[in-house]
């Protein structure tokens, strides 16, 4: 009997090589890799034609939602195939509690076009911190998001209000207490130099993006790191540190990573591509903000040299309607389809890094980091057949006329 699919003629790339190696796809899992001469029979042939051919992309930073309802904002999953994101881990709402939690999977089930993990979310609630424990036991959940700068009455309007420092204690103890692939998540900004710094920025009227980053400093945001790494260390809590914008954060997570520590450093693709002189106005307001050009380029640095080792793209699908006021607007922009062109595009072509780096930091590392590899994040006997082929000569604009996310913007 034969395969259903074989490709041939196509580079396959993992994190750590490249080779000319044709593929036999059966049941939507790997089943060979070799000279395809060799391989089975199969129902159909893909000729690849000397391109390069991906593990399907890992986007371990997504929010579905949180805005729409889940059945209409999970229509994005459509941006994800198109860009070449087969798998995405998914931002749980705020206080999601057991009862809910089914409800929510299913319609991921059944409305989803890619693959997907949960992650969860530790509140300022002392029962969201005793129930990380039991999440992880019945739901298989094992990341768990504590959002540093959370605080006040906006986020407690939006349900979102994160930690203070005893829950923050208490959360990393039972993570680490847990053991892999369970670990803690920090959204890293200082809240209360935000609010000292704001209210005069706001009183000058500015809508530009550079008022955003400065009521928003890189510095706040490498406090936080500092401090979650901190907690990591004491508790054995190993840290995920979520979007990280400048140079001097990258510098503290090489530093702890030095040490011995598993600390694992995440950057989002428009950190990489995007800085605050961009005159997007509102349309760019994400938390944590777009930084000067300066900051991208370390970030590039840290991808090349492993103190960054995982990219994602924060996906929001909100449109332009809720995005009118820098100040009051919501943070966020679409990405999922854009992750793998600008990696390309802006990264390999450009000789920022080589495509098996990309592979290494879009796959591989995203996949092992929430323990999901060797069935997603790579290319071996056994995985699944989330397969990408790429035509580097390809050329294209990104646009959100182009764009299959339901956001009515592209930054």
């Amino acid at each position: 009997m034969g395969v259903d699919i074989v490709i041939k003629n196509g580079k396959l790339v993992t994190h750590n090589e490249t080779n000319e190696v044709a593929i036999a796809v059966d049941n939507g899992r790997i089943v060979a890799l070799g000279e395809a001469a060799f391989l089975p029979e199969a129902n159909r042939i893909i000729d690849a034609g000397g391109k390069y051919i991906l593990p399907g992309l890992v986007d371990p930073h997504v929010h579905l939602g949180i805005q729409e309802p889940l059945v209409e904002d999970i229509k994005d999953t459509v941006a994800a195939v198109f860009g070449g994101v087969t798998t995405i881990g998914n931002f749980l709402p705020s206080g999601a509690m057991f009862d809910s939690f089914d409800e929510w999977q299913e319609v991921w089930r059944q409305n989803s076009m890619v693959d997907f993990f949960f992650h969860g979310r530790v509140t300022s609630s002392e029962a969201s911190v005793r129930e990380i424990s039991a999440r992880a036991r019945r739901q298989g959940i094992s990341s768990f998001k504590f959002h540093l700068a959370a605080k006040g009455a906006e986020y407690q309007a939006r349900g979102l209000e994160g930690p203070d420092d005893g829950l923050l204690w208490a959360g990393f103890r039972e993570i680490g207490a847990l053991g892999y692939p369970a670990r803690a998540q920090v959204h890293a900004e200082n809240k209360e130099i935000i609010d000292r710094l704001t209210p005069p920025i706001m009183a000058q009227g500015r809508q530009d993006l550079a008022a955003w980053d400065e009521a928003r400093p890189a510095f706040g945001e490498t406090l936080a790191v500092e401090k979650a790494i901190s907690f990591a260390r004491l508790s054995g809590a190993p840290l995920y540190v979520c979007h990280v914008t400048n140079k001097e954060s990258v510098a503290v997570i090489a530093k702890a990573k030095a040490e011995g520590l598993p600390v694992v450093g995440e950057t989002c693709i428009h950190y990489l591509t995007v800085n605050k002189l961009a005159p997007l106005g509102p349309l760019g307001k994400i938390e944590p903000p777009l930084r000067e050009e300066i900051h991208s380029e370390a970030l590039w640095q840290g991808l090349r040299e492993g103190s960054i080792e995982c990219v994602g793209t924060d996906h929001c699908s909100y449109r332009r309607a809720v995005k009118q006021d820098l100040w009051q607007g919501r943070p966020g922009v679409p990405g999922l389809e854009f992750l793998l062109v600008l990696m390309l595009s802006e990264g390999v072509n450009k000789g920022r890094i080589t495509l098996e780096k990309l592979v290494e930091v879009c796959c591989y590392n995203n996949a092992k980091v929430f323990g999901i590899y060797p069935k997603k994040g790579t290319i071996e006997v056994g995985s699944d057949a989330d397969l990408v082929i790429v035509d580097l000569d390809k050329k294209g604009k990104l646009s959100a006329k182009t764009a299959h996310h339901r956001s009515d913007f592209c930054i």
